[in-house]
């Protein structure tokens, strides 16, 4: 899917418009927020299987430009990760990849494609690996985030996960120099977030 205005990747679907549009045509703004706001939508959520992971490399290749995605210190490729599939009609819309770290379970890469954003699956997905961390008896989640991109931020914090980590110039080092980011911001750093097992504000 391409942006209406520039026709590269379409990462997020206007709230106002309901058009799809990329990070750089995006813009945040101030808006009264009622408490029933928003679609709802009926999603499956499961483990990704292995005839599900052409249609989830392209969408990571659609969102990001790569399958390869750098968090933690380390790069990991979302083909050769576990991942949760979220499907509509039994169409693969999004997908959240991990990776375990020592007692945390990493968020990798969380994708939704535009037209089923709003209707909560990014939600879903997250729970979905909640419970996976607490099968594997782990302690937390983990999930790294550039310092432009607002949405994300939001997202999680409303999800109870709290800054953890500043690291400047990270995203410069790792992709050498500074690219254009969500509403024309530059994207330099890496903003790590953590969830505490446990804590009673996780996935609310």
């Amino acid at each position: 899917m391409r942006c209406e205005l520039c026709k590269r990747p379409a990462w997020y679907r206007c709230g106002r418009t309901g058009v799809a549009i990329c990070p750089v045509h995006a813009s945040l703004e101030v808006v009264a927020s009622q408490p029933d706001e928003g679609r709802s939508g009926s999603f499956e959520v499961r483990a990704a299987t292995l005839e599900e992971y052409p249609c989830l490399k392209q969408m990571a290749v659609d969102f990001w430009g790569e399958t390869e995605m750098e968090c933690f210190e380390g790069v990991y490729d979302v083909t050769q990760l576990p991942a949760f599939a979220g499907l509509a009609e039994e169409e693969l819309v999004g997908f959240l990849s991990y990776a375990i770290e020592e007692d945390a379970l990493s968020i990798v890469m969380l994708n939704v494609l535009p037209e089923h954003q709003g209707a909560g699956l990014g939600q879903e997905l997250v729970k979905a690996v909640i419970g996976e961390a607490g099968r594997r008896n782990l302690s937390r989640l983990i999930v790294g985030t550039s310092n432009d991109n607002l949405p994300a931020l939001h997202f999680y914090q409303r999800l109870g996960f709290v800054i953890a980590e500043v690291v400047p110039g990270r995203i410069v080092e790792y992709h050498g120099g500074v690219e254009e980011g969500f509403a024309g911001i530059g994207v330099r750093d890496e903003i790590r977030l953590g969830l505490v097992l446990g804590d009673v504000d996780q996935a609310r």
